[in-house]
């Protein structure tokens, strides 16, 4: 008889982290969570560079932000000076225990604490050794995260069509990499299992936002065409950004067919929108977004949010509400599921986030 049972993964796994900030951190909270043992190192005096990134609300003497929060769960932190003797034979036999290694030193500072990729591997094959930098073609450059925003064409798409380029309000670049960092380190363990040792690989906040150009990449390779700024719209695609603004909210649509528009206009009462040649296909669309939005607002104003939406979706209409984090963290949705807790020593504060994992996972076995 089967039965369901609670999964660790990576039990037994230790991580080394000497990575700082947000992107390596990320990390090794995702192997934490998944029971991984992860050692995080920190300088005595100055620690993680986050503890200090408070809100003008936050307690100011207290050691623990929640930006330092954010991506630091489930760890145990190591304060050592690793430029000294002591912190150098401390680090040397760390490395002989862990399965995975997380650093974002400079090129510069690698030989300095003895972190030269090729005399890792030669001492301690058994390691997963992966790197952070910034830009990959220039890895001394300072790479804060809205310079990379910058850099790999995010903020020149970002932003309303009259407006000036916009960062995202999350450190996207740091959260790219992250998943990029963990997919270095899986397939390096799957290396591993088949016998391959002295595993390395670099990860760059650069490359990784690039890589997550998609769609709006394949437009500029394929067709020559540079996106401009035009909000939350789709530049393939109508209405697919476009909100609805009611009294008690707004809804943001992403109708991808014709039978979803179809059924669109008909909760809003005007079907014969469906055949009109202007909007009849996504092509006419696209090309009357403009008319077509206005169209659509004026039919939806005398509608709640809730109501409409609870339309749209039992007809399969793709919509959904505009939430405010208050919204998102409500007890019983799905937000309110998602938080973990943490006592950390010698803070009065609790830790309260968003699971680094967003899977769920279910063993089925005798």
């Amino acid at each position: 008889m089967s039965k369901v049972i609670l999964y660790k993964p990576f039990e037994g796994i230790r991580v080394l982290e000497l990575a700082s900030v947000l992107a390596g951190p990320l990390a090794g909270s995702f192997f934490a969570e998944g029971g991984a043992t992860v050692i995080k190192v920190e300088h005595p005096a100055q620690g993680d560079i986050t503890r200090r990134w408070r809100s003008r609300n936050e307690d100011q003497k207290d050691d623990l932000s929640a930006y330092y929060a954010a991506a630091n769960t489930y760890k145990n932190v190591h304060r050592v000076d690793l430029k000294t003797e002591e912190g150098q034979n401390w680090l040397d036999e760390e490395l002989g225990k862990c399965d995975i290694l997380l650093q974002n030193f400079k090129e510069k500072d690698l030989d300095k604490f003895n972190l030269v990729p090729s005399e890792i591997a030669e001492k301690f094959p058994q390691l997963i050794h992966i790197r952070l930098l910034g830009f990959a073609s220039q890895p001394e450059r300072l790479a804060y995260d809205v310079v990379v925003q910058a850099e790999t064409g995010f903020m020149h798409m970002n932003g309303g069509e009259n407006g000036e380029a916009t960062k995202m309000p999350v450190a996207l670049m740091d959260i790219l990499a992250s998943h990029q960092i963990r997919s270095a380190a899986l397939s390096g363990l799957y290396a591993r299992e088949k016998g391959i040792c002295g595993w390395f690989a670099e990860v760059s906040l650069e490359l990784s936002g690039i890589s997550a150009l998609a769609n709006q990449a394949t437009n500029y390779l394929m067709n020559e065409n540079v996106p401009k700024r035009q909000g939350s719209l789709h530049p393939n695609i109508a209405p697919y950004g476009e909100q609805l603004h009611l009294e008690d909210g707004s809804i943001v649509l992403a109708v991808g067919s014709d039978s979803q528009f179809s059924a669109l206009c008909k909760i809003l009462g005007r079907i014969e929108f469906a055949s009109d040649e202007r909007f009849c296909d996504n092509y006419g669309r696209v090309k009357n977004r403009s008319i077509l939005i206005k169209e659509l607002q004026n039919l939806a104003e005398n509608h709640s949010r809730n109501s409409l939406l609870n339309s749209f979706h039992a007809k399969g209409v793709p919509a959904g509400a505009i939430k405010d984090l208050e919204e998102v963290f409500a007890s019983g949705t799905p937000g309110a599921r998602a938080v973990i807790q943490e006592e950390i020593e010698g803070s009065n504060r609790t830790v309260r986030k968003p699971a680094t994992t967003a899977y769920s996972v279910t063993v089925f076995g005798k």
